[in-house]
């Protein structure tokens, strides 16, 4: 699905959310029966568990998988039919496409309220040694994330983010036009050193987390993660707020004169792959139990 990208989302304890989400932002039909191991997979990229905290973990993930099943497909389905009904105008507000980015940051709060009980009680089971996997595997990202995003000169950043959006863009819309190469390049100008603004963000969002996980058996710790969790932006700082919020309007600017600049057959593709997964979201509505295979792990 064509989204805005929020990297600073990157978290171990947002997998299980993020993974879910999967089912409305790829190929469902894949992504969602695949949950009950791609979860545990990813999660073990960053918390290796042991047996004890896998048998806890398990009937834990078929809890959440079943509430997202019950509670959350549904509204996949209607979000998807509701953007089918905005594209079919000829040329979309951005203000009615940031109310359809601000479903899906709604949909992530609710999966991340579901989770958030498990993810302190994990937490509070590490061990020494397992809280220093994570820092390590925490660590390894960001000097990953910043040789790719934030090394490069300004002008080859620029260049990356255009084409990283490009290729966003091309499953959806076909080949993009001359107009809209040209707008997608001005779009990418505009950001500026938005990738070093938003790893700052991350890092200091990770320092606060740090300092919560080495305080796991304090008593306010639960309180600590939630709002870790779930007021995340209450951890931006002002520079990086305003910054947020202008990337955000940017974005719907950027894919309202998108839209206004289509040809009839991209509005066509872009029609027939929203229906397309929204019939597939529709297969998956519960249908049948959703099993989680134990022993799921890397």
């Amino acid at each position: 699905m064509i989204l805005p990208r929020w990297p600073h989302l990157k978290s171990p304890l947002l997998l299980i959310a993020l993974s879910v989400l999967l089912a409305a932002c790829s190929r469902v039909d894949l992504a969602y029966r695949n949950l009950d191991w791609l979860i545990p997979w990813q999660l073990n990229a960053y918390l290796n568990l042991n047996p004890a905290q896998k048998t806890w973990f398990m009937p834990r993930l078929q809890a959440h998988l079943e509430w997202h099943c019950s509670s959350e497909l549904a509204r996949y389905i209607d979000w998807l039919q509701g953007t089918e009904g905005l594209l079919a105008q000829a040329h979309p507000s951005a203000a009615q496409l940031s109310e359809q980015f601000a479903e899906l940051d709604l949909a992530l709060k609710r999966i991340t309220g579901e989770i958030t009980p498990t993810a302190i009680a994990l937490l509070r089971s590490l061990n020494p040694s397992q809280v220093a996997d994570l820092y390590a595997a925490l660590d390894a990202d960001n000097r990953e994330d910043r040789q790719e995003f934030l090394e490069p000169p300004l002008a080859s950043q620029i260049s990356q983010r255009a084409t990283r959006m490009h290729k966003r863009l091309r499953p959806w819309f076909g080949r993009l036009n001359d107009a809209q190469q040209a707008r997608i390049a001005q779009w990418a100008q505009a950001a500026g050193e938005q990738n070093r603004l938003w790893l700052d963000n991350r890092m200091h969002w990770q320092t606060e987390f740090r300092a919560a996980v080495d305080a796991r058996r304090s008593a306010d710790f639960p309180a600590r993660l939630t709002r870790l969790l779930q007021q995340r932006e209450s951890f931006h700082d002002a520079r990086y707020r305003a910054a947020y919020s202008h990337s955000r309007q940017a974005l719907a600017e950027l894919f309202s004169d998108l839209l206004a600049s289509a040809e009839r057959k991209q509005r066509e593709h872009l029609t027939a792959r929203l229906h397309e997964l929204r019939h597939d979201l529709a297969r998956q509505l519960c249908a049948a139990p959703v099993t989680v295979r134990a022993g799921a792990s890397r």
